[in-house]
């Protein structure tokens, strides 16, 4: 075991890990929901309320991990603060860009209720953060 904390404490796996999930993440918010590049499996239908607040709770989630992510890439970078400030606008930006493409995109639209779920993710996550660590 701490063999492997000892790899991933390593600036260059943690900047890998960051930077690979986040275009992973990209990767699965901007991909055709009708010819995936990488089918998740998710259930494709008409728009249901337990539908969009199943889809809701996977931005949420998404984009605390990113923030959780960012914040310890970041760990030889910079003091506390400014390093939660950074993975917060990380994942927030994140959300906004990805969430602003998907009108460029054939079969997606941008969701205000995804938005609000891509930054409720982050901040919840720099919340528990903050609480935490500083």
């Amino acid at each position: 075991m701490n063999h492997v904390n000892h790899i991933l404490n390593q600036g260059p796996v943690r900047w890998t890990l960051a930077i690979g999930w986040t275009l992973l993440l990209t990767l699965f918010l901007l991909q055709p929901e009708a010819d995936p590049l990488i089918d998740l499996g998710l259930p494709r239908g008409e728009s249901t309320l337990p539908r969009e607040l199943f889809f809701s709770a996977l931005h949420l989630l998404a984009f605390a991990l990113t923030c959780f992510i960012w914040f310890w890439a970041l760990r030889r970078i910079f003091n506390p603060q400014l390093r939660l400030l950074a993975a917060a606008l990380t994942a927030i930006g994140l959300g906004i860009i990805t969430e602003t493409l998907q009108t460029l995109t054939l079969d997606r639209h941008a969701s205000v209720i995804d938005l609000i779920a891509n930054i409720g993710g982050a901040l919840i996550a720099a919340r528990l953060i903050w609480q935490r660590n500083l």
